[in-house]
């Protein structure tokens, strides 16, 4: 099965007044769910109603009115084999251990399709955990084999004295926003992850980690993104860092919102990786575009696995994860380690050392749409927190037409890991009448 956005017959409704909601009652709405910082998810009896309540509440000059979006998308395949602790060396993460391995004030909040929280080597980081798409309540443990949200979370914190996460001593908070169907699919909606950003930041997240995207662009999700870029960390911001996708073609949203972290992936080689890098996985690339930070390591990646038989091989760990999904974790990791030198810089400060501090590819001289700024230096970044030396802050602007392989023309599409090709919804205007644009979804 294809990726796809379904809509359903909900509505995500933020900054309604009272009697807004009334209005939406009166047209046959129901209040579904109360979410965080005002959000409302409404009821419909049919798809067109929902996208008539959406027209509705947009006239009357709500917040937001939005239908909700189901959303399917599909993993890579995993790496044919594994390079053991190659992405510490080429990151130097053990020279930023001479500095700071991380603090327990430091929380990392991981969404995704669950993190299996009594892993050996996860279960003393865990500091808060949310089930937003099931019924687990206050537990975020995976279902079967849905293993991705536990790699992430190992690459960032694990514990493990062989396979160590990058910021191994920083917290973590697990949001379950996703979960399989059955059949390597990957299945959320746009209320409960907009949900789940709120409330992570509000749970104290420093760093909010997001290995996912896909479908068209999502007002809800923008918003609760911007809420915790400026009010998380009591103002400072949560640092928010975004996988850009893997289908060697334009960034998906929502890595492709500006202002944010947007991580490409490298290989072994230190090469962007594409559909003919060195590594030998042709069946995917990196994504590319105006919003690329920079890269870290997506292939052959050594992480955490579901403890036991289920996962993505048998065992507690695994050495074949990859794709956008996996250099994510690694960037947000670092995030942490600079937050645990320098807890009082703000979210556009540690995205700026990132940027200052990343190695240039061979060949590259500034920023480009494939490779942002350059590769993730984790040692330069965490010295650069901790050093005395002024920083030029500021949300630096991509030049131009700077693009390194400007003349390339990218035509093969892949699977993507968590990720979709997005064709950007257009904003409610006044009185303008949504139609439906895709079928809805079928119990």
């Amino acid at each position: 099965m294809p990726n796809v956005t379904l809509a359903t017959c909900t509505v995500i409704v933020e900054g309604a007044r009272t009697s807004d909601l009334q209005a939406a009652k009166n047209r046959g709405a129901r209040v579904l769910h109360e979410g965080f910082d005002g959000k409302v998810l409404l009821q419909c009896d049919s798809v067109e109603q929902a996208f008539g309540i959406a027209n509705l509440l947009h006239e009357r000059q709500v917040g937001s009115a939005t239908p909700n979006f189901v959303r399917y998308i599909r993993p890579t395949a995993p790496s044919p084999q594994g390079t053991l602790g190659w992405a510490h060396r080429t990151l130097r993460v053990p020279e930023a251990w001479q500095i700071t391995q991380g603090s327990a004030d430091v929380k990392i909040a991981v969404l995704d399709e669950g993190v299996d929280v009594g892993h050996p080597a996860l279960s003393a980081a865990v500091v808060a955990q949310k089930d937003f798409i099931g019924s687990n309540g206050n537990s975020a443990s995976p279902s079967g084999n849905d293993a991705h949200g536990t790699c992430c979370a190992g690459i960032i914190v694990s514990r493990d004295a062989n396979r160590p996460g990058i910021a191994k001593k920083c917290s973590l908070i697990a949001a379950r926003i996703g979960m399989g169907d059955g059949h390597d699919g990957w299945v959320f909606d746009d209320y409960a992850t907009a949900d789940a950003i709120d409330w992570s930041w509000r749970e104290g997240a420093a760093v909010i980690s997001n290995s996912w995207g896909g479908g068209v662009a999502s007002d809800a999700i923008s918003r609760a993104f911007g809420r915790a870029r400026t009010q998380g960390r009591g103002g400072l911001g949560s640092v928010v860092v975004i996988a850009a996708g893997n289908a060697q073609a334009p960034i998906d949203f929502p890595g492709n919102l500006p202002g944010y972290i947007t991580v490409g992936a490298s290989n072994p080689s230190d090469e962007l990786k594409t559909r003919t890098s060195s590594d030998g996985e042709n069946w995917w690339g990196s994504n590319f575009g105006p919003t690329m930070w920079l890269l870290a390591p997506g292939v052959f990646i050594s992480t955490t696995d579901i403890s036991g038989p289920a996962g993505y091989k048998p065992g507690d760990f695994t050495d074949e994860f990859n794709g956008t999904s996996s250099a994510t974790p690694h960037v947000a990791a670092a995030a942490a380690l600079i937050l645990s030198i320098a807890p009082t810089l703000s979210a556009s400060e540690v995205r700026e050392i990132l940027r200052a501090t990343a190695v240039q590819l061979p060949g590259q001289t500034t920023f480009t749409e494939e490779l942002g700024w350059g590769r993730l230096d984790v040692a330069a970044a965490v010295a650069r927190a901790a050093s005395a030396t002024p920083l030029a802050l500021g949300n630096a602007a991509p030049p131009a037409a700077t693009r390194a392989t400007k003349k390339k023309k990218l035509k093969v599409k892949v699977k993507l890991e968590p990720k979709t090709k997005l064709k950007p919804k257009a904003k409610l205007k006044p009185k303008a009448k949504l139609k439906p644009k895709v079928k809805p979804a079928r119990k």
